[in-house]
């Protein structure tokens, strides 16, 4: 079964602790060191939406794409009970094909982390880089090696009286760089499981990617602050803009 299938209908509820304001004030922080101000916005890896809907009810022209069937199933549905006329796209990320250009882009919540090939990842940025317009500016986030060494995906809800319970399990190959998570939902009339498998990228993995897909102005951050990362950050940002 395809990974964020059977969870799909239910990730909402999952998610609905995250700070998802706080993430569009970081993502706009970035635009304005950037000295842009984007009126089309590209969400990649896009899940359910959720932050697109958040931009479209600003006034930003938005579209996202998903490689996951089910995941932009929901987002279509959750867009359409809003209001909201947002183009969402069925696509795999590494061989993205959108008929226009945009401002920015951004892919958050580790969503680049499940493309486990290099290959495939270094295609994905190239992908976004040829969607942007001259001077775009593309934001993403990803767990490192740290936080997989430390079992960050090692989570379980028992608590009866919520809608969904869960029960995660990870492995970490430090030889592969490959964290292989194990997931167990039951909600008051079902019971399934799914398995995502996420790769830490090196530093040096990402900028050589970046400027090979053409970025300028590449910085790497300690995720929701502008300092540089250390060797306990469990997550980072990249930044990049196209060439002017």
């Amino acid at each position: 079964m395809e990974s964020f299938s059977l969870v799909a209908p239910y990730y909402e509820t999952l998610m609905r602790s995250v700070p998802y304001g706080m993430w569009l004030e970081y993502l706009r922080l970035h635009w304005s060191l950037a000295g842009i101000e984007p009126k089309t916005v590209l969400e990649v890896c896009c899940g359910t939406g959720k932050l697109s809907r958040m931009l479209a009810q600003e006034g930003y022209g938005v579209q996202g794409v998903d490689k996951s069937e089910a995941m932009i199933h929901e987002a279509r549905d959750l867009a359409a009970s809003e209001g909201l006329s947002i183009p969402f796209h069925c696509a795999d990320a590494a061989q993205l094909e959108i008929d226009c250009t945009f401002d920015a882009g951004f892919s958050f919540f580790d969503s680049l982390n499940n493309i486990v090939e290099i290959g495939q990842f270094r295609a994905a940025l190239a992908n976004v880089r040829r969607h942007l317009n001259p001077g775009g500016h593309f934001l993403f986030d990803l767990n490192t090696a740290f936080a997989f060494e430390q079992g960050m995906f090692d989570q379980e809800e028992s608590d009866p009286d919520e809608p969904i319970r869960y029960r995660w399990r990870s492995s970490w190959d430090s030889g592969t760089r490959i964290c292989t998570i194990h997931m167990e939902f039951q909600t008051a009339d079902s019971r399934f499981e799914e398995t995502h498998v996420q790769r830490a990228y090196t530093e040096g993995e990402v900028v050589e990617a970046m400027l090979t897909a053409g970025f300028v102005e590449v910085g790497l951050y300690d995720s929701y602050t502008l300092n540089r990362p250390h060797s306990r950050s469990d997550r980072v940002h990249v930044s990049g803009k196209a060439p002017s």
